[in-house]
């Protein structure tokens, strides 16, 4: 690997780290505001958010990048890969992609239709817009451009798409967990649906991922060629070419 890719990896983790001090440290969220109550003392306080559970997954992947650019390998053929690089290429294929894309697009799209639903304008009185796009644009950038500069190995098969399905199950559990307990929903978009549109529009959500797992695979098919799978008799066959 070139010095450009470790470069990025690292100005791109420090950048993720440095928005994740900031919104713990920093943000000076008024303690008279919904947004207070919601983030300190309601069930889940931070990770009951979709977008901050996604820019610690952006930030521990690059900085999973990091540590395997320092102390692991960086090859194609199965049997050679590192832990640390089996998990780098697990996570950006089955997550990383998907999710960094998906967050984006929904975040801008529902703020293009009506931004109360997603991102009141109350909050840009204390909500920096450079962390708002740290949060919402970067990762879509981030993890593209990760595709680009960086060849990975590929799961073969329905591995593929397994985490991201396990992972909106997850998440939608989540959130009807905490509208059981505590009597609201995360997001004011459920608010104003009833249960079967808020189910449909739940259902809804999966489809778009799988379909970003898919178009993070054929981007790196078309930027790095073919995709060499992770098994152990194709690492054997690379071996000895």
């Amino acid at each position: 690997m070139g010095a450009l890719p470790k470069c990025y990896h690292a100005l791109t983790f420090f950048v993720y780290a440095f928005g994740l001090y900031f919104d713990h440290y920093k943000l000076n969220i008024p303690a008279s505001s919904s947004s207070y109550r919601m983030t300190h003392q309601i069930t889940g306080g931070r990770w009951k958010y979709l977008t901050y559970i996604d820019l610690v997954l952006q930030c521990s992947f690059f900085g999973l990048c990091v540590l395997n650019d320092l102390l692991g390998s960086e090859t194609v053929v199965a049997n050679k890969r590192s832990f640390l690089q089996k998990l780098r290429d697990f996570l950006l294929s089955t997550l990383v992609v998907p999710l960094g894309v998906f967050i984006p697009l929904i975040f801008w799209g529902l703020y293009a239709v009506d931004r109360e639903l997603i991102f009141p304008v109350s909050l840009d009185a204390w909500f920096p817009g450079w962390l708002n796009h740290l949060m919402h644009t970067l990762p879509l950038i981030a993890s593209l451009l990760e595709v680009v500069f960086v060849n990975h190995v590929y799961p073969r098969g329905r591995i593929l798409y397994i985490p991201i399905i396990v992972a909106s199950a997850l998440y939608v559990s989540w959130l009807c967990f905490i509208a059981y307990y505590a009597g609201f929903w995360v997001y004011p978009v459920f608010e104003v649906l009833d249960f079967k549109s808020r189910a449909v529009f739940m259902a809804c959500l999966v489809p778009p991922n799988l379909f970003f797992v898919f178009l993070g695979q054929k981007l790196h098919m078309a930027v790095w060629g073919p995709i060499k799978g992770s098994s152990r008799r194709r690492g054997k066959k690379d071996k000895s070419q």
